[in-house]
């Protein structure tokens, strides 16, 4: 059996978490088209997956003293007191953002200027978070909501050639920080947890170093690919565009970011990072809550709660690579001591891969497809190594009753 998106063939568990060397490895969404080939997260030797070996170097070998001493240094560097901002954070009043935020501004005197890039289609608890980030909280903030018409466009271009929905707004988050701060010479620009955190690189490339890989969000060439399509073939097929309508999605230069000299940082390099503990956090100090309702496809309700399109996003991740929500949700868990591998077996069992029927066609009807047209767009990247179409039902293979 083949795979699809150059995907190992061979499904290998992690010993320790139940995530899968089929995840893979995060791109530059301008470079992303549907031939490139993805590299999934390792399976190391030990058996461990790239984000239980960084877990286990957080919990048991990093000073975390030691780095909170070099944060303090590193923001000393920062820090202006004319009364002007001195760093940016990007966020829509999640738990992440909230506590950032809240840690730079009371904790370590830093005048962050928060700065969101607006969801494809809030949820009624994301907007009621993003205003207690901003009132509670007490943040000064710039919301930036591109055309609807553009981001549909763009969200359907991605849905049926990538099956990836989210990434006008994976765009946006990206480089909307870097962007207002080099508007409002502002020199630093703080993110949340590395990507070593979810095994979303190499360990040796991805904790070595506290700053974002810029690489993400740059783009050089005229090669400027948007869900999946060259840029001129986008304009071309939908004349009215013009290029200021497709400029919030637009990478950045590297010799703009160059001249500006803004640093992207991550705090959960310097503080240790529990997602929790950070949701306790965000809760007491900013009036973050967890959403009403249990999310589909997992069993929690604080975790990606802002955007009805998180729910397709993860609904399609589980599609294409046969990791859903449930799972990414427990093998954090797992790594924090909070629950046991079997608990997270018995978890994935009944909420992995549930149909997001709870937002599903708001978004379908947001990219302006039917429901059947929906999901024969999703069956299509059903790789052959996954999933087997049984008796006119799709099975999955690689059940997680081999785990037990």
């Amino acid at each position: 059996m083949h795979s699809l998106f150059g995907l190992p063939e061979k499904v290998i568990h992690c010993k320790y978490c139940l995530l899968t060397n089929q995840k893979p490895f995060s791109v530059n969404e301008s470079k992303n088209t549907p031939k490139i080939k993805k590299l999934g997260m390792p399976i190391y030797k030990n058996g461990l997956c790239a984000a239980c070996v960084y877990s286990l170097k957080k919990n048991q070998q990093i000073d975390w003293e030691k780095r909170e001493k070099l944060l303090i240094k590193m923001l000393e560097k920062y820090r202006k007191n004319n009364g002007e901002y001195d760093c940016v954070v990007s966020g829509s009043g999640g738990k992440d953002s909230s506590t950032i935020a809240h840690k730079l501004k009371y904790k370590y005197d830093m005048n962050p200027l928060t700065v969101t890039y607006s969801p494809i289609l809030y949820t009624d608890i994301g907007w009621k978070n993003h205003r207690s980030w901003i009132n509670i909280g007490g943040f000064d903030n710039i919301l930036f909501s591109p055309s609807g018409n553009v981001t549909s466009i763009l969200s359907r271009e991605a849905f049926q050639n990538l099956l990836h929905p989210m990434q006008p707004f994976k765009y946006g988050i990206k480089s909307i920080a870097a962007k207002y701060a080099i508007k409002h010479d502002i020199r630093l620009v703080m993110f949340g947890e590395p990507y070593a955190e979810y095994g979303s690189q190499e360990i040796s490339s991805s904790d070595s170093s506290p700053s974002y890989d810029i690489s993400w969000f740059i783009n050089d060439t005229e090669d400027i690919f948007f869900g999946g399509t060259h840029i001129k073939e986008i304009t071309k097929k939908y004349q009215w565009l013009k290029q200021v309508d497709l400029n919030p999605y637009m990478p950045l230069r590297s010799a703009e970011v160059k001249k500006s000299k803004i640093a992207v940082e991550f705090l959960g390099w310097y503080l240790k990072w529990n997602p929790q503990e950070i949701y306790y956090y965000a809760s007491n100090n900013c009036g973050y809550n967890p959403d009403t309702e249990r999310t589909d496809g997992t069993y929690g309700r604080y975790s990606a709660v802002d955007d009805k399109f998180e729910w397709l996003h993860y609904y399609c991740h589980y599609i294409k690579y046969g990791i859903g929500r449930c799972r990414f949700d427990t093998a954090q868990e797992i790594r924090n001591g909070h629950i046991t591998r079997d608990e997270a077996i018995l978890l994935c069992k009944k909420f992995e891969g549930e149909i997001p029927n709870r937002y599903l066609f708001d978004c379908f009807n947001f990219m302006n497809l039917s429901k059947e047209e929906s999901f024969k767009i999703i069956d299509k990247f059903k790789s052959p190594h996954l999933w087997k179409k049984k008796g006119g039902k799709w099975e999955r293979l690689q059940e997680l009753d081999e785990l037990c």
